[in-house]
């Protein structure tokens, strides 16, 4: 990965010491961590700041990777026993910006679904549930509120103005002080 000229790098040095960060707060709490694409021997990065994926098996929640946003190739795993205590992790930390199910179809995907909220889903994907234009993509609660693409995007970046124009006969201006005999008519027609 490190010498191959289509992966791409972190965009500055921050973002890389902070990933880097991550990664070694994990490993100092006790993660396995896996680097996926190991640097190739004796040969330089094609672009400097490059970060192969990393794994973190075994994230525990006193890991900061599991505290912070990533937006970077790491991804912490954490193991679990039953599809219960997994949605019991999910629903005890703030609402994620999505959520993605590897499974078949069957009452374990229904019950993640009904039970967790999140901003998006994608089943048996990761990514592409972004790319799709006419699903809405955004947040919930901690990771952010509205949505965003086609339709929902538009009504979420726009501003609907609504404009009331009163008629040039206004049966409302009977239902105003002073009350004249007009009005105790109409109250008398509505009491009958």
């Amino acid at each position: 990965i490190r010498t191959n000229p289509d992966y791409s790098s972190i965009v500055n040095q921050r973002h890389f010491d902070r990933l880097q960060e991550l990664v070694a707060d994990a490993r100092a709490h006790g993660a396995r961590i896996v680097e996926l694409g190991p640097p190739t021997a004796g040969r330089p990065a094609t672009h400097p700041r490059t970060f192969p994926p990393v794994l973190v098996l075994g994230a525990t929640p006193v890991m900061k990777v599991m505290q912070e946003e990533i937006f970077g190739p790491i991804l912490p795993v954490v193991g679990y026993q039953t599809l219960e205590q997994a949605v019991r992790f999910v629903n005890d930390r703030p609402r994620p910006l999505a959520l993605y199910f590897f499974g078949p179809d069957g009452p374990g995907r229904r019950m993640v679904l009904d039970r967790t909220t999140s901003g998006g889903v994608a089943i048996n994907d990761t990514l592409l549930h972004y790319g799709q234009d006419d699903l809405p993509f955004g947040g919930v609660g901690a990771s952010g509120m509205g949505a965003y693409h086609g339709h929902e995007g538009f009504k979420a970046m726009s501003h609907a103005k609504g404009i009331f124009e009163q008629a040039g006969w206004n049966l409302s201006d009977i239902a105003r002080p002073p009350f004249g005999k007009l009005f105790e008519r109409a109250i008398g027609l509505l009491l009958r």
